[in-house]
């Protein structure tokens, strides 16, 4: 056991990342060089993606049905839209102002009511449990690796900033699976509508210097080389100081600095997008793929509205998010970034038609919606259809699978790429699934 620098942080502590699951930035740089480059994508599209935890209920939202009896319908009303034919709810007036740039796919549909399989459907494509061996009394029991350890596998990743974020948490089902830790999200953790929202590790230690880095940087591969055995200093030293060298050019780097310096924009712009936490999520999402961030998952959670649903989402939930929501299509339309930029907005199932006696609607996942926008998709179009009382799809049913195939055509990558798990089991990206080919141009 080495012992730790003077001022008290340890060896690894000088470029540990800890919502790595405990893996240095430079071990993770230097597992994913190790990986190989085969299948990587053909596009420089990137994808923000906003995860809805609870399960949104489409009939309110998204899908509304205003001939079905109140008990079915609810008490909203739709509004007409940007796009004529197309309507959406009446909480949800930022969003029908961005209909022409984005699309309504109201068919999803797969068979599991619970949410840790709900979620884990819904961030990788695939339904966990091959073999049976998913526990659904565990979070994060990834079976398959999610969208975004897929693109910072796969995707076109350059340079030292992180390929994949997370904020501002870890989300369910979000990790590698057997890609490795190296393809694990990096995770700020910390809300960026908070006063003083401030993001861990990517900046030299509080009286670290940049003299004093130096010196470090040079005792840590002095350390390094007592650690590895003699025979594979001569093939190792060198690869392990550029990994090493690209963690700290991440920590010294200004413009990763500014890419996560929220208060670089204006008060306009951050107000523009709501002053709440998803809100100021989709502006970070968009700094950070500004700044070669490949894949941005945006955590909105709390939508499980077993009671009082209409009270939760007209006063809660909804607000925030279509504020939010509009202002990232907007903005990155108008930067001219919309089409490199893919937005998911999904969930992990929908809501049941009819209101339970809480005056709540419980899980569905037989029939819901998601939207999305940009990566070069078409705009201004609604995919697939409900039955009356949005409980079964009748027309185009997409499956988790045709969702992920979906992305990853937009990204750049192979749905149909196999890859392998270290005990060899050859495993399809998106599972069979067929691109929904209504999408693209």
């Amino acid at each position: 056991m080495l012992p730790p620098f003077r001022d008290g942080i340890d060896r690894r502590g000088f470029l540990r990342t800890g919502s790595l699951g405990g893996l240095s930035l430079a071990e993770i740089i230097r597992l994913q060089r190790a990986s190989g480059a085969e299948g990587k994508s053909k596009k420089d599209v990137n994808c923000i993606f906003i995860f809805i935890i609870g399960g949104m209920a489409h009939q309110d939202l998204w899908d509304m049905k205003p001939e079905a009896p109140a008990e079915i319908r609810g008490d909203f009303l739709p509004i007409n839209s940007k796009v004529p034919g197309i309507e959406v709810s009446e909480i949800l007036p930022h969003v029908a102002g961005v209909t022409d740039k984005l699309a309504i796919l109201r068919s999803l549909t797969h068979g599991d009511p619970d949410h840790t399989a709900g979620y884990h459907v819904m961030m990788t494509g695939q339904h966990p449990g091959f073999g049976g061996n998913f526990n659904r009394n565990v979070t994060n029991n990834n079976m398959h690796p999610s969208f975004g350890s897929m693109v910072a596998r796969l995707g076109r990743n350059t340079g030292s900033f992180p390929p994949y974020v997370s904020v501002p948490n870890f989300l369910n089902s979000g990790g590698p699976s057997f890609l490795g830790p190296s393809y694990a999200p990096f995770v700020i953790e910390a809300d960026p509508a908070a006063p003083d929202f401030s993001v861990r590790d990517i900046v030299l230690p509080e009286g670290v210097n940049s003299d004093r880095s130096l010196r470090r940087q040079s005792a840590l591969r002095v350390m390094n080389r007592f650690e590895q055995p003699v025979e594979t200093l001569s093939r190792q030293e060198q690869s392990l100081d550029t990994f090493y060298d690209k963690a700290y050019q991440l920590m010294t780097s200004n413009a990763a600095r500014q890419a996560f310096d929220i208060d670089r924009e204006s008060l306009a712009t951050r107000e523009a997008y709501g002053m709440t936490s998803v809100g100021q999520c989709c502006l970070l999402a968009r700094r950070l793929v500004e700044a070669g961030c490949r894949f941005v998952t945006i955590e909105n959670g709390h939508w499980d509205t077993h009671r009082k649903n209409t009270e939760s989402l007209r006063d809660l939930l909804v607000p925030a998010l279509d504020q939010g929501f509009a202002a990232l299509l907007n903005d990155l339309d108008e930067r001219g970034q919309l089409d490199s930029t893919l937005v998911v907005l999904t969930t992990e199932f929908g809501r049941t038609p009819r209101i339970n006696v809480m005056a709540g609607r419980d899980h569905w996942p037989q029939a819901f919606s998601i939207v999305m926008a940009g990566g070069g998709l078409k705009r201004g179009l609604t995919i697939g259809a409900t039955d009356k009382q949005a409980a079964s799809v009748i027309d185009r049913p997409i499956t988790p699978s045709d969702m992920a195939a979906t992305i990853l055509t937009a990204i750049g990558i192979d749905p149909d790429l196999t890859l392998h798990t270290p005990l060899g089991r050859p495993v399809q990206l998106a599972g069979g699934g067929r691109a929904v080919h209504e999408l693209f141009l």
